[in-house]
This record gives structure tokens, sequence and C-alpha cells, in this order.
């Protein structure tokens, strides 16, 4: 180790765990370079405690929740260093990744990393940089920043004291996203009820203007911006489940506001309704003609 790595602050990465046993190892074994390694157990059935301790992790336990964001800065809090890696399970911090952020824990200006991740989903690399170098602001000074409560939310930090990681397959987290349906499934069930609760919580209103605009935007997002069919299918099958969970963040929204059906959303959906019977009434004839040309 060099003279300038040993003088850098110390780094905590701190992982919050529950019933992990089949994934954590690898997590763990990418993070031996860092000073200490913080292990939330919460309540795991599994053997995921005992293969942390075997991975050098100090073991915290705590009562289950549906979402890590409310532990976060619990783990954080018992962390013996100021800068803090978060990670999930599921999570492997690449070689050429250990390398940036031990060197920009010595640099005294930053105090928050945005990292590049690559999202694997059912085992495939995505192509596009919107899920290759997805931005996830992964390593900060505890001191100085606080992680939000809210679900799948990202500390906020000022531009100037960021520090983005170049978008490069050698500096990047790899993320294993989503292995198999009832897993997507299960995380939809935790994910989707608390998000939607946290934006009623935050005095949010339900209207099908806000859902079908937000379904609209995830839409383009995956499938336009994204270029998600030039990954085939499972493109498409990451594309799709993507949007598939605003949906249902979105259903719980409206249920959890008491699931009224009102006069303006009906005339929102009206308007849209009628646009869609006009595209009704230009197709059939163009059905028609296609059937006499196929018939000829």
């Amino acid at each position: 180790m060099t003279a300038s790595a040993e003088a850098a602050p110390g780094i905590t990465a701190c992982i919050v765990c529950r019933n992990e046993a089949d994934r954590i190892g690898p997590c763990l074994e990418s993070v031996q370079w860092v000073d200490e390694i913080l292990v939330m157990d919460l309540e795991s059935g599994d053997d995921s405690p005992e293969i942390a301790r075997a991975l050098g992790a100090r073991v915290l336990t705590h009562p289950a929740v549906p979402v890590v964001e409310s532990v976060r800065n619990v783990v954080a809090a018992a962390a013996a260093h100021d800068w803090i890696l978060v990670l999930d399970p599921d999570e492997r911090v690449t070689p050429g990744l250990a390398a940036e952020l031990r060197e920009v824990a010595g640099r005294g200006e930053v105090d928050a990393v945005v990292v590049p991740r690559t999202n694997f989903d059912f085992g495939h690399p995505p192509g596009d940089p919107l899920h290759r170098y997805e931005a996830q602001t992964r390593m900060y000074r505890r001191s100085r920043v606080t992680w939000p409560r809210i679900p799948n939310a990202l500390p906020e930090v000022p531009e100037e004291r960021l520090l983005r990681i170049a978008h490069d397959d050698r500096l990047v987290l790899i993320h294993d996203r989503s292995r198999n349906v009832p897993e997507v499934l299960e995380r939809v069930v935790r994910y989707a009820p608390a998000q939607a609760q946290s934006m009623i919580d935050r005095g949010e209103l339900f209207t099908a203007r806000g859902m079908v605009g937000t379904l609209g935007r995830q839409a383009y997002k995956q499938f336009f911006q994204g270029r998600a069919l030039q990954d085939g299918v499972p493109g498409l099958v990451r594309a799709s489940l993507l949007v598939a969970f605003h949906f249902y963040v979105w259903a719980a929204f409206w249920h959890l506001s008491g699931a009224r059906r009102t006069a303006e959303d009906d005339r929102y959906l009206g308007r849209i309704d009628r646009v869609l019977e006009a595209f009704r009434r230009i197709g059939r004839p163009l059905k028609r003609l296609s059937r006499r040309l196929r018939g000829r």
C-alpha cells in the first residue's frame, strides 16, 4: 500500500441483508479492500449472517423492514469511518471501481461519488448506456450526507461536491438485479406500496393524468431512449417489467388514496378513449383492405 493510500480516510462498506445466503458471498468478496465491512441483517432465516462473519464482516441485527432505505442511516451510524460505501447483496464492485473509490476517498473537495451501475436482468447485460451505466450515488461522507428514507431515492448532493466516475466497463458496479420472475414480483410487492405511501406522505394527490403521464414517460424512457428492443427478448422483458413497476406503484397510490372514481379522472380518460376510438375507426377499413389483398 502506498503512503498516499495509507493517509486516505477509511471506508466502511454497509450492506443491508435479509435471506441472501445465495449471493452475499460474491458481494462481500468484492469489498475486501475496504477498511471495514458492516452487514445489517434483517432477521434472516438462512446462513446470511454466518457467511458475512466468515468473510470478515461485522454483523448487526435489526428487525425486518420492507425496504432498506428506512435503515440506511442506522447502519451508517454504526460505521467506524466517515466514508460509507452503500451496497446491496446483489451488487459487486469491480476491481477498477475499487481502485477509483480508494483514490477518491483522499480528496477533500468531494462529499459523494456517483458510480455507473450495470444492471443484469435474467443474466443478460444491457447494451444501452441507460442501464449499462446507470448513475448511482453509492459512496458518501456520513458527516456531510444523509440517505433519504424514500424508497428508491438517492441522496441530494450539490453538483460541485459530487464526483462522477467515467462510463467504463472496468469501473462499474455489477448489479444482478432480476434472476427470475418470482424474485421480481416479490420486490414489487415490497416496494410498490411503500413507494406509494411515501408519495402520500409528501402530500401528493392521485390523478389519472399523473398516472398516465408517468407511465407514458417511463415507456418512452425504457423503450425509446433505452432502445430496449436492441437487446432482443431480454431487453423487451427488462423494459416491460420496469414500466410495470411504475404501474403498480400508481395502482397502490390510487388504492391507498381511497380508490375513488372522480368526474375529473373520467373526463381525462374519456378524452383518451375518444382518441383511441378515432384510431380504431381508421384501422377498420385498413383491416378490410388487408383481408381483401390477402384474398387475392
